[in-house]
């Protein structure tokens, strides 16, 4: 069951899918304020993102991912940036869009996990360095 601090960075992270204009069709769990209940996201190469969007004017899909301080300097963490952020679209080869959200407080770490799987500055990561005092905790 993921916490509570996960799922409010999920939440972030869906809103930003959302504001760029994607529509969310499939997440991980409840989101504190994502009533709608929805299926949970396919499984890629064994690892499964926290939420999926889907562009619906391009058919273009994007990945969304919340991280807690403790969960990014992981193998399973490092696993799953370099899968999300290499799956590509099958019709055009481009790249797939990552959203990814974490305390601010934790920033530099993600940068040095980004870092060490090649990540850092690549344009399909959408970064969110979320104000901790924004992140509903458990």
């Amino acid at each position: 069951m993921p916490s509570t601090t996960h799922q409010t960075l999920l939440l972030w992270a869906i809103r930003k899918m959302t504001a760029d204009g994607y529509v969310v069709i499939a997440k991980d769990g409840a989101v504190p304020g994502i009533a709608a209940p929805l299926p949970a996201p396919p499984v890629l190469q064994k690892v499964r993102p926290d939420a999926c969007g889907l562009d619906p004017t391009t058919g273009r899909f994007a990945l969304g991912e919340a991280k807690t301080a403790a969960d990014i300097a992981t193998p399973h963490t490092r696993h799953q940036l370099e899968t999300f952020a290499n799956t590509i679209h099958k019709s055009d080869g481009a790249k797939c869009r990552l959203y990814l959200a974490v305390p601010r407080s934790a920033s530099t770490t993600l940068d040095r996990v980004l870092g060490t799987v090649g990540l850092l500055g690549a344009q399909q990561v959408v970064r969110l360095h979320i104000p901790d005092c924004l992140i509903t905790s458990d």
